[in-house]
């Protein structure tokens, strides 16, 4: 199977927000957003929206952890739309102790060369 140009880009923009995110930094995440980004949550629905307040949160989490490494277990991309199953593992003290060791289904609509939507599905 063939992956179209936007499939192509909506990868690439994907990928580099985990790597950002694995990096903790802050400024190259936060370029992978929209301006109006909305962050969803199953089923609760809009948690927040606006990159100033992504930055706020993300920056924050970023700030307190010594390792954070997400990775795509499995994905599947349509056009402008992503769907990934994720496992976040983080350390707040020590890499060699994870705290937090979580699998998320992550849903991404990239607009605009952007992530505009992003819907977090947890067990």
């Amino acid at each position: 199977m063939t992956l179209t140009e936007q499939e192509k880009q909506t990868i690439a923009i994907v990928d580099k927000q985990l790597d950002a995110y694995n990096n903790r930094d802050i400024d190259a995440f936060a370029a992978t957003y929209h301006d109006d980004v909305e962050i969803h949550a199953f089923p609760g629905g809009l948690q927040y929206q606006g990159k100033d307040e992504l930055i706020k949160r993300y920056g924050a989490k970023f700030a307190s952890l010594v390792y954070l490494n997400a990775t795509s277990l499995s994905r599947i991309v349509n056009g402008n739309f992503l769907v990934d199953k994720e496992r976040a593992c983080s350390a707040s003290n020590n890499p060699e102790n994870i705290d937090n060791d979580v699998v998320v289904i992550a849903t991404y609509q990239i607009e605009n060369g952007l992530i505009k939507r992003v819907t977090f599905m947890r067990d």
